[in-house]
């Protein structure tokens, strides 16, 4: 190819699309992520060694890391990074409060994880998050309301705790 460049201005314009030509073609590849395990190290109460809890968390940890531009592979050895998850604390608290013909419900899920990065064996990162959901059901008079615990609160609870524990480790 043989173009004759007469003036500093060509030259520049020529300059300028090929540096750009360069920059989109070059693309950046995303860190390899192994979610290696989710613990349920829960001591007490009814999710405890409950494998569906654990099942489910690492869903919404390979969803987090995925928005956070991480590729989620499914073999340890292919893996830039490695995160171990162990929930550690999930209960609900609740709390109510009556004043004459006012009733009021609060029942928050409380959730607790440790999370750790691991690179080429080595730990990277260790963090420690609680994070919590509520539901408040309120009502006045005779309307009755049952405050009972939700799951949509849980699982509030479980993606906020999720994404609080991936931006601290990321």
């Amino acid at each position: 190819m043989s173009v004759k460049i007469k003036s500093m201005k060509q030259l520049a314009i020529v300059v300028l699309a090929l540096l750009i030509s360069f920059v989109g073609n070059t693309q950046v590849t995303p860190t390899k992520l192994y979610i290696s395990s989710v613990n349920n190290l829960i001591k007490v109460g009814p999710l405890t060694n409950n494998t569906n809890l654990a099942f489910g968390v690492k869903n919404i940890l390979e969803e987090a890391t995925q928005d956070k531009g991480y590729s989620i592979v499914s073999d340890r050895w292919d893996a830039d990074l490695v995160l171990d998850i162990d929930i550690i604390y999930f209960d609900i608290e609740k709390s109510k409060i009556n004043i004459s013909i006012f009733h009021r419900d609060e029942n928050a899920v409380v959730i607790r994880m440790k999370g750790q990065v691991t690179k080429d064996g080595k730990v990277i990162k260790n963090v420690l998050v609680e994070d919590s959901s509520s539901e408040i059901v309120a009502s006045t008079g005779l309307v009755a309301t049952d405050g009972k615990f939700n799951s949509t609160v849980s699982r509030n609870a479980i993606k906020k705790t999720c994404v609080l524990v991936v931006s601290k480790l990321f």
